[in-house]
């Protein structure tokens, strides 16, 4: 397909060839090209708009389920672009803070990054192709603005758009420069947005794209026509041409893959694209990328945006290492490459963390860990260090950007104190994988690829330890082993699939992951989806409503709309409402809500069979009927009064432990609230006691709770309400504030009063994740059911101690006391125990007879050294004599060998008790018996190997008995033992 002229159009005519000129390439830090940029567009009747955050929320407050970050400047305006939401101004301006991982193993190198910066300049109805595309030309080629040479510019167009190929070709005509050498037709995989999307991309707004190109080498001048489109991509993929901006003309929907949730054997079908009601512009121009080609460099790291990184880093490696790393920016040695990963990675660390992203083991928190884990291991093994380093980087982060996004400095202690604790708990278990990798070393030797570790082992240390792939590559090659590359990425790619198979169908430009097919669950035939739910339950439990929608379910439950609803939809931590809808002749019982698009899904079980019920039967029975919605007003009571204390918890946290502290996640449930927040280390018990006593204080005070609808998200901002970091917030907001102690911007349900909550009471404090603790907590019914509880463990462990509740710490205490006493004693008995069956032991005709003595010993000791004498050995006969207290305790075991010779435990027992003046007697195998004269305990050589003792003492017994044992089995002497 040619490229020039469009359809329709004149061949152009003869022109003067531009005057030629030295090629000069600018000169330009990346700060001056933000500028430039963003006071261009406001020039031209542009509202400048903050950053979005990198958590993907949308102007309205919905976080967009279908990404894991922010990483284009349109995503947060995907309202307006859809027309569900009123933009501030038509044409806006801004630099939007980019994460994008999907290319992570690449970086290191001098193209790729994680973060990055998107300028961009949008239009909501209002312009469109000619005027972006002027826009576009004035701002690269002005001498006011970029000023570049027209001569190194070239354009691509989507092969069917004739309109945008016309607009440019005006404006290099006028330049001079031929149209037909200077823009391409290509198709929709690189000149449609999203890629692919005219036959097969995920459903939302589209629409073709032009991007510009530069001509970088200053060694030659760019190409005079004639010049082709094959010379174009020819030189393109050479590197000679390199992008620099992109406008998307955004002016269909496509329908995409959609699924009747309520059918799933029916899968996916396709839907078509039609118009969108008006037209708009998204543009975006990569801020990295783009100064490094203006500036003629090679590397997206040679700018000053990673000058004050490189400086960092510098000190902190020692000075071989630097001067083998050369050049951080642009070297090709493995040092200078670890320094380029660490430096993008600790820039997209801080910048997630300022939005309030920390590290964990699922989503977001995940691709973060993973980032700060690869920058600690190209630290540890590229440049040698081995300390908690990546916290100081931290400084040239805010040197190059604590200017533009001020969370950078507001949250540093956040930042550094989360880098400091994971760096420190990675290289713990950094220590822990490597002991793990020799050991699965040692099964890749067994497996059949002989010197080969199986894909699914690498994987494994991949997802368990955090070692990338290069990392096990490199230890296996120290080993001589080669890693199963293949086998690695299929374990990838199967648990990537089960993540998106969890996730579901996303959109690109539609919002949030769509739960339900709205159109269906409108029943009705036109496709039009059910209008937002008038939300009532701020002031109310119970309403009058009718139904505008119901689909089945899964398991017989029914998904139900209403037109307006006392049901609170799960947000902000606060759990969904449950209760009843009630109409003539039917009864659902309302279990969860779903928000979607400002619908209030209710998730019922009706008292009706619903199973195998069509839709058109359950729109003649439910479709329009008149009902009555009734929240659990008990339960929403208990969820207030949690939802208002999790409000005074976080006010009394930042004054005890500082203002860095901030909310990292909240429960806010009927019977219990949990709240997450950053701290650094574990609360000690007096910071606990003083944050219950700040809030009990303000409950006891009976403050009112007031509730400010509507206020100006500016506003809010001046007075210093509290918002979620990460969150995103309209225009306007609802603040909650408790007068003088907590102001908070919240949408949830709250107690009138303080006085409601009755009493707050802290369970629990622990560690939720690196940087972040975790408090739960009671209130009202719940905290006075812990004091019941609390009271009825008192008393029972007050009858056990014999002792009053205000006297359990002195009898807990004397208690340990005994308790460290008896062990003592204990450690002495296995002492004497272990002496005795190495001493005392005499052998008489092939049975062995061990003899042992204890002081204040009671029955239970005794026994315990006679079991330990006896221990193992079947030929041994034991026999010990414990004394306390002016008593005496026998106890004999005998083994099984010495029974058949004749030993028995019994009978020995009886006769030795004779001799201290008592009795007893007992099994063949153990017996016991008791004396009253000690004295004759030990009034004899203890030692049975020493000689005869005296006469008639117990440890006598070994000389009687070894002229007891007959080893021809005989019966023993009358009158021995």
């Amino acid at each position: 397909m040619g490229s020039f002229p469009p359809r329709g159009l004149q061949a152009p005519p003869q022109f003067t060839p531009h005057p030629e000129v030295p090629f000069a390439l600018p000169d330009m830090t990346a700060r001056e090209l933000r500028q430039k940029y963003l006071e261009f567009f406001q020039s031209k009747g542009h509202l400048l708009h903050p950053s979005g955050s990198l958590v993907p929320y949308d102007v309205t407050g919905r976080l967009d389920e279908s990404l894991l970050f922010n990483g284009a400047g349109m995503v947060q305006f995907k309202p307006y672009f859809r027309g569900i939401a009123e933009p501030p101004s038509k044409r806006l301006t801004n630099c939007q803070k980019c994460v994008r991982t999907g290319d992570i193993e690449e970086i290191g190198d001098l193209t790729h990054l994680s973060f990055f910066e998107m300028l961009g300049n949008f239009s909501f109805g209002d312009y469109f192709k000619k005027e972006a595309i002027a826009f576009s030309w004035e701002f690269l080629t002005s001498s006011e603005w970029l000023g570049l040479d027209p001569r190194r510019l070239s354009f691509t167009v989507f092969e069917e758009d004739d309109e945008s190929l016309g607009h440019w070709a005006s404006h290099l005509q006028a330049a001079g420069i031929d149209p037909a050498a200077r823009v391409f037709r290509l198709g929709e995989d690189t000149n449609y947005w999203p890629a692919g999307a005219f036959s097969s991309g995920p459903p939302g707004p589209c629409g073709p794209n032009t991007e510009m190109f530069y001509w970088v080498l200053d060694s030659e001048p760019p190409p005079a026509g004639p010049y082709t489109r094959d010379d174009w991509k020819r030189d393109e993929a050479d590197g000679k041409w390199l992008e620099v901006w992109n406008d998307v003309f955004i002016q269909y929907e496509w329908k995409g893959l959609l699924r009747d949730p309520s059918r799933p054997d029916k899968g996916y079908e396709k839907q078509g694209m039609d118009d969108l009601p008006f037209q708009s512009v998204d543009t975006g121009m990569g801020l990295e990328r783009t100064v490094t080609v203006l500036n003629g460099k090679r590397s997206v790291y040679d700018n000053d945006l990673f000058e004050p990184l490189f400086r960092v880093l510098s000190a902190v490696v020692s000075p071989d290492v630097r001067e083998r790393a050369g050049d951080w920016a642009t070297g090709h040695s493995e040092e200078a490459k670890a320094g380029r990963v660490i430096a993008d990675h600790i820039r997209s660390a801080c910048l997630c963390i300022g939005d309030g992203i920390l590290p964990s083991n699922t989503g977001r928190g995940y691709v973060l860990r993973r980032l700060i884990r690869r920058a600690v291991l190209k630290g540890d093994r590229a440049l040698g260090i081995g300390e908690v380093f990546l916290w100081k980087l931290y400084e040239g982060v805010a040197e190059a950007l604590g200017g533009v996004y001020d969370e950078l400095i507001s949250r540093r202690e956040v930042i550094v104190e989360t880098l400091k604790n994971e760096e420190e708990l990675f290289r713990g278990t950094l220590a822990k994988g490597i002991g793990e990798l020799s050991h699965y070393l040692k099964l890749a030797r067994r497996t059949p690829q002989a010197g080969t570790m199986p894909g699914p082992l690498a994987f494994q240390l991949y997802d368990t330890y955090g070692f990338p792939l290069e990392v096990t590559q490199e230890l296996c090659a120290e080993a001589g082993i080669e890693v199963d590359i293949d086998g690695f990425y299929e374990a990838l790619k199967e648990a990537q699939e089960r993540s998106r198979a969890a996730r579901g169908n996303a959109t690109v430009y539609g919002g949030v992951v769509v739960r339900f097919d709205l159109s269906v669950l409108s029943g009705q035939r036109d496709n039009a989806k059910p209008t937002p739910t008038r939300f009532v339950g701020y002031d109310a439990t119970e309403t009058q409503a009718t139904i505008v929608g119901a689909c089945p379910v899964e398991g017989g439950q029914l998904a139900v709309a209403l037109d307006q609803t006392p049901f609170y939809a799960e947000s902000g931590g606060e759990v969904s409402d449950t209760g009843v809808i009630e109409g003539e002749g039917f009864r659902l019982e309302v279990l969860d809500l779903i928000k979607q698009d400002g619908v209030y899904v209710h998730l019922a079980e009706p008292d009706f069979d619903a199973t195998g019920l069509t839709q058109e039967a359950l729109n003649q029975k439910l479709f329009r009927q008149a009902v009555t919605a009734r929240v659990d007003a008990p339960r929403r009571r208990r969820i207030t009064r949690n939802h208002t204390a999790t409000h005074l918890l976080h006010a009394a946290l930042r004054q005890v432990l500082g203002k860095h502290v901030t909310q990292a996640g909240s429960l806010v449930a009927p019977d219990h609230l949990r709240f997450d927040f950053t701290h650094s280390k574990g609360m000690t018990p007096d910071e606990l006691a003083e944050v219950e006593r700040l809030v009990n204080e303000r409950v006891l005070e009976a403050r009112p709770v007031q509730v400010h609808s509507d206020v100006p998200i500016a506003e809010a901002k001046k007075r210093g309400a509290m918002a979620l970091f990460g969150e995103k917030y309209g225009d306007t907001v609802r603040m909650i504030e408790v007068p003088g102690f907590s102001l908070e911007l919240c949408g949830g349900c709250h107690v009138r009063n303080t006085a409601e909550i009755g009493l707050f009471k802290v369970l629990h404090e622990s560690s939720a994740a690196s940087g972040v603790r975790r408090i739960e907590a009671v209130t009202g019914e719940g905290a006075y059911e812990w004091v019941r509880q609390m009271e009825s463990t008192l008393y029972e462990a007050s009858s056990k101690l014999k002792a009053q509740a205000a006297e359990l710490p002195s009898a807990i205490e004397r208690l340990q006391e005994q308790l460290r006493d008896e062990r003592k004693r204990l450690e002495r008995l296995r002492s004497q125990a272990s002496s005795a069956s190495a001493e005392n032991v005499v052998d008489v005709e092939g049975i062995e007879l061990a003899v042992e003595s204890l002081t204040d010993a009671d029955m239970q000791e005794t026994t315990l050294v006679a079991d330990r004498l006896a221990e193992g050995n079947p030929r041994r006969v034991a026999v010990v004599a414990g004394t306390s207290n002016g008593k005496v305790m026998l106890v004999a075991k005998v083994g099984e060998e010495a029974r058949s010779r004749g030993a028995h435990a019994g009978n020995l027992v009886r006769d030795l008790a004779k001799i201290v003046g008592g009795g007893g007697g007992g099994r063949p195998d153990f017996a016991t018996a008791g004396g009253k004269d000690p004295s004759r305990v030990n009034d004899g050589s203890l030692d049975s190997r020493s000689g005869p003792p005296q006469a008639g003492s117990i440890t006598g017994c070994a000389c009687v008995f070894e002229a007891w044992v007959d080893p021809r089995k005989a019966a023993p002497v009358k009158g021995s033992i």
